[in-house]
C-alpha cells in the first residue's frame, strides 16, 4: 500500500479520536472479568451494528463477538482484540476511574476493543475499494480462561476461511506514538501450578509437637528459585511466580497446611521439564525430611508459546513505516514471559502475528506495567495510532497474493 493511502488511513482514524476515547473510557468504567463480558460484547455489537456492518454475530465461544466487513473478493483476513479485565482494583483517580470495585482494565483490553471498533469504522468506509473481507474478532478470556479456543472451536476461523489474522497488544515498553514488532517467539508457555503442604498443627508454644506447614513452605519456596538458578540451564527463558500463598487459622497455632498457588513460564522446553521434574520428585523429598507431605498439582493445559509469523510480521512492518515512518517501528528484542491465547490462531495452523502499540509516556505520567492498579495510557494520542494500524494491516494482508 502506498504512503499516500495510509497516511489518509491514519487520518480517517484521527478524524474519530472522540469515539475511540469515549469508547475506551466506556469500557474503562464497566470492566468485566474473563467469560462474563455480556456487557462488553453487547457494547462492541451495538457499535457494529450502528456503524451499518451487516452481519454482527453474538455468543461465538460463549461470550465473543464476530463482524465481518465485506470486500469485493472472497479472500477474508481476520483481527482480533481481547475483552476481558482483571481482578484488580484500580488506584487511579481520573473521570473514568472503573465503577466496579475489584476489577480493573489493567491490561488495555479497553483500549484493545475501542482500536478494533475503530479499524472495523475506517474499514466499513472503504468497502466498496476492500481487496476482500474483514472478519473482526472481540474475544473474550484472555486472563486465562482461553477464550481463543472457545471461539476457534465454534468456528470462527471458518465461514468464511480465513487465511491470516492480525492482533495488537498495547506495550508500556514501547514509547507512545511508535510501533513494536517481533519474528519468532514472543510470549511464553504457560502452566498454573499448586503446591499443598501438609504439616501437623500443634500450639505455637510447642512447635516440636507439630509440624510447621508455613515455615515448610518458605523453604519450598526458597528451594524452587535455588533450583532455577543453580540447576537449570542459565540461558533457557523460564520462571515460576506464585501469586498466592494460603495457610494458618490463629497466630498461635501452627499451620497444618498451606496453599500455594503460581504458574510456570516457560519458553525452552528444557528448561519446562527440569522444573517440573523437580516439583513432583525433589522438592518433595525436602518436604518429608522435615517432616510434612507435599501434593503436587501442575496444569498442563496452559496456554502455548506464541510464535508470530514472519510473512505477517512483514505486513505489520511495512506498513507501520509506510503510516508513521521508519523512525516509530522499533524491534522487540526478546520475548517475555507473559502468556496470550493469541497462539491458539496460529497453532491452528493461521498465519498469525501480533504487533505492539507503544503507549509508554513518562513525562505524562504512563509508565506503569499492565497488571498493576496504577496502568493507564494517553488514550487520545495512541489509539488512532492503534485503529489505523489495525485497519491498514488487514488491507495490506488482503493485498497479499
Amino acid at each position: 500500500m502506498n504512503r499516500k493511502t495510509l497516511r489518509q488511513i491514519l487520518s480517517d482514524a484521527r478524524a474519530i479520536r472522540a469515539d475511540l476515547v469515549s469508547w475506551r473510557r466506556h469500557l474503562h468504567m464497566n470492566p468485566e472479568p474473563s467469560m462474563q463480558e455480556h456487557e462488553t460484547a453487547a457494547f462492541a455489537a451495538e457499535r457494529l451494528r450502528q456503524m451499518g456492518i451487516d452481519r454482527v454475530t453474538e455468543g461465538i465461544g460463549r461470550t465473543g463477538v464476530v463482524g465481518l466487513v465485506r470486500g469485493r473478493r472472497a479472500k477474508t483476513v481476520g483481527l482480533r482484540a481481547d475483552m476481558d479485565a482483571l481482578e484488580l482494583g484500580e488506584a487511579n483517580r481520573v473521570p473514568y476511574q472503573s465503577k466496579r470495585p475489584g476489577l480493573m482494565h489493567g491490561c488495555g483490553h479497553d483500549a484493545h476493543v475501542a482500536c478494533l471498533l475503530g479499524a472495523a469504522a475506517i474499514l466499513h468506509g472503504r468497502r466498496d475499494r476492500l481487496p476482500g473481507s474483514v472478519k473482526l474478532i472481540f474475544q473474550p478470556g484472555e486472563e486465562g480462561a482461553g477464550g481463543a479456543r472457545y471461539m476457534i472451536e465454534d468456528g470462527v476461523l471458518r465461514r468464511p476461511q480465513l487465511k491470516a489474522v492480525a492482533a495488537l497488544h498495547v506495550d508500556t515498553q514501547v514509547d507512545a506514538g511508535k510501533i513494536g514488532v517481533r519474528r519468532g517467539y514472543d510470549t511464553a508457555q504457560t502452566e498454573d501450578v499448586r503446591l499443598v503442604i501438609m504439616g501437623k498443627a500443634a500450639h505455637a508454644a510447642r512447635p516440636d509437637q507439630g509440624v510447621d506447614a508455613i515455615a515448610v513452605a518458605s523453604q519450598a519456596l526458597v528451594a524452587i528459585q535455588h533450583f532455577i538458578a543453580r540447576h537449570t540451564n542459565s540461558v533457557d527463558r523460564k520462571l515460576v511466580t506464585f501469586g498466592i500463598v494460603r495457610g494458618g487459622t490463629r497466630a498461635n497455632v501452627l499451620a497444618d497446611r498451606v496453599e500455594l498457588i503460581g504458574t510456570i513460564r516457560s519458553l525452552e522446553t528444557e528448561g519446562r521439564e527440569a522444573i517440573t521434574r523437580f516439583l513432583r520428585r525433589d522438592l518433595r523429598k525436602l518436604v518429608g525430611a522435615m517432616g510434612a507431605r507435599l501434593r503436587v498439582k501442575i496444569e498442563k493445559d496452559g496456554y502455548p508459546p506464541s510464535i508470530n509469523d514472519d510473512t505477517v510480521v512483514d505486513v505489520i512492518s511495512a506498513t507501520a513505516s509506510g503510516m508513521l515512518g521508519a523512525e516509530n517501528v522499533v524491534d522487540v528484542p526478546k520475548p517475555n514471559l507473559g502468556g496470550e491465547d493469541f497462539a491458539y490462531f496460529g497453532l491452528a495452523g493461521l498465519p498469525a502475528a501480533m504487533f505492539r502499540l507503544g503507549i509508554r509516556d513518562e513525562k505524562k505520567g504512563f509508565s506503569s506495567p499492565g497488571h498493576s492498579s496504577t496502568f493507564d495510557m494517553d488514550d487520545r494520542r495512541v489509539l488512532p495510532i492503534g485503529a489505523a494500524m489495525m485497519a491498514a494491516t488487514a488491507i495490506s494482508l488482503l493485498q497479499q497474493s
